[in-house]
């Protein structure tokens, strides 16, 4: 939707100025929190569902893995109860039956414990493309604190795919929130 916002005001110069304002509303959009039995709401009122389980139709995460937990601080963000949970070692959270189009990918990251750099590092894949190779968690902002990453992918299948990729010898992937959000703005 576009539309213009006048301003008036008492000014002698600009008495009434206008700016053009464009509403971009979402065709879809899922924000989970990793690791998470239960729904938030985060600092900027948004809401974000439980973690959950892929089933067919629908959307979750996919393979063995766990959830992690802390009760300390998690620095960086103004999101704790986001921060403070993650999913550790699945393999993929699939979308199925999203809209065909741009989408932008948000992850949040945290390392819960003492986990030294060069311990965990993983890839990152969205719709197959690697947005972020060689993740470490705790090399690149250290422990018990937020790191976040957005990408922008385009989904032609009707599935958005967000992958995992542990390398060999070191320790499981780990997500602490991931938002996917249609960009009709965008196509």
């Amino acid at each position: 939707m576009t539309a213009d916002l006048k301003i008036t005001s008492a000014s002698g110069r600009t008495p009434v100025l206008t700016v053009p304002v464009k509403v971009v509303v979402p065709r879809y959009q899922v924000a989970l929190d990793a690791g998470s039995g239960s729904t938030t709401t985060d600092s900027l009122g948004d809401a974000w569902s439980p973690d959950r389980k892929y089933s067919a139709g629908s959307y979750g995460y996919q393979g063995n893995s766990t959830a992690e937990s802390t009760g300390r601080t998690i620095a960086g963000t103004d999101d704790q109860r986001l921060f403070r949970n993650a999913r550790e070692g699945m393999y993929e959270y699939r979308f199925d039956n999203v809209p065909n189009g741009t989408y932008t990918v948000e992850l949040g990251f945290a390392e819960l414990s003492s986990t030294k750099p060069n311990k965990r590092v993983f890839d990152v894949l969205a719709e197959g493309t690697q947005v972020l190779p060689s993740l470490d968690i705790s090399l690149e902002a250290g422990t018990y604190k937020a790191l976040t990453r957005t990408y922008t992918v385009t989904v032609t299948d009707g599935v958005l795919n967000v992958r995992f990729v542990t390398h060999k010898g070191f320790g499981k992937p780990l997500l602490n929130t991931l938002r996917v959000t249609d960009r009709p703005d965008k196509s």
